[in-house]
């Protein structure tokens, strides 16, 4: 693994710049979005239909569109999409550690990918699976099958589960990032082990603001994809079959198509803010080349030190070192990690210390 060698840019983006990357991502890595999402998608996929599919052929059933067929064509709609925003971090599971490993120039299988994140599955399952709400809320829907409408269950509590979700999801996006990539354990006896309390703490505290308003801006933009993408279906039958109507296919295929394909892309521009979040904060970048320096200047036995962890890690606990006062010549492939005004000569002629943790 080369630290150095990254398939993107390390430097900080706006959101725009993420949007943008995502998209040649998802180009440049077809199989952590198509395989690797829907090899974790297709068990909720398969769940969901279980759940609901009741309510589409109820409407089917119907020989005239009543204003029962609306009630349980917005319950179906309503239910469905809840379910795939909070079952979204456990599918994208593996495609998160496929493009995490994929960025250091990494070629994961898919058959590597799922036995790794099966070693996580039960710090997943009770963090984005019951803490989250996913489970839960289909533990719910599996005992209203059949059932006839309820304004308050049906209606209300949907868009509660949302806001509640939402709320969660904006103050601690990276958390699925925290758990498949750094393997922060959920507890430790040792305080000098970095549990995913203290480095969700560390992380999303000093960006809390920023984050809630990149949340709120994916969220709608997701919104609006998603529409864009259910109604080309809908364009593209009817120009092939003159058929418009929303119908059984329309709600059992086309709807939930459009929520998981755009629940791929969401997952992809969730690592890279989660990327743009370390930059800003920690300096990843230079973090990246001081260890590269390290392993090619001491071997492969400078990562000793990783146990449970995909950062990689120096093998001596509490090592310094000291970054060089002469600027070594600029690299064109990639761009500095800070800026310094050239009136500033404190930060010219003083040494930087960087504490490389065990």
């Amino acid at each position: 693994m080369q630290l150095d060698r990254t398939h993107i840019a390390i430097r900080v983006r706006s959101l725009s710049e993420i949007g943008d990357l995502a998209l040649l991502m998802l180009r440049r890595y077809p199989v952590a979005v198509t395989r690797a999402f829907f090899a974790g998608a297709a068990p909720w996929i398969v769940i969901n239909a279980i759940l609901l599919s009741f309510l589409p052929m109820r409407i089917a059933a119907d020989e005239f569109f009543t204003d029962d067929s609306l009630s349980d064509l917005i319950r179906y709609a309503s239910w469905m999409s809840v379910l795939v925003v909070l079952q979204t971090p456990l599918a994208g599971a593996f495609s998160t550690f496929y493009l995490g490993q994929a960025v250091f120039e990494q070629k994961p299988t898919l058959r590597h990918t799922f036995a790794e994140v099966w070693k996580l599955r039960w710090p997943l399952l009770w963090i984005l699976g019951v803490k989250r709400l996913a489970i839960p809320t289909t533990l719910l829907l599996a005992f209203r099958i059949g059932t006839d409408s309820d304004i308050f269950l049906d209606f209300v509590l949907p868009w509660l589960i949302v806001i509640l979700a939402a709320i969660i999801r904006s103050n601690r996006p990276f958390v699925p990032e925290m758990i498949v990539l750094e393997r922060c354990p959920l507890r430790s006896r040792s305080s000098n082990v970095i549990t995913l309390a203290r480095r969700s703490k560390g992380l999303h505290g000093p960006m809390s603001s920023e984050l809630g308003g990149r949340f709120l801006t994916v969220a709608g933009t997701s919104l609006v994809l998603t529409c864009s993408v259910y109604y080309s279906m809908i364009w593209v039958r009817g120009i092939a079959t003159s058929n418009w109507s929303t119908d059984f296919i329309a709600m059992v295929v086309f709807l939930p198509l459009a929520l998981w394909i755009i629940a791929a892309f969401t997952v992809v521009v969730r690592l890279l803010g989660y990327l743009d979040a370390r930059i800003r904060l920690e300096g990843w970048e230079v973090e990246l080349a001081i260890r590269a320096e390290a392993i090619r200047q001491f071997g492969e036995d400078a990562m000793t030190g990783q146990s449970g962890s995909s950062r990689p890690r120096l093998a001596r606990a509490g090592s310094r070192l000291r970054r060089p006062t002469v600027t070594p010549p600029p690299n064109q492939a990639t761009e500095e990690a800070i800026l310094v005004e050239e009136s500033d000569s404190d930060v010219q002629t003083t040494p930087v210390e960087i504490e490389v943790r065990p």
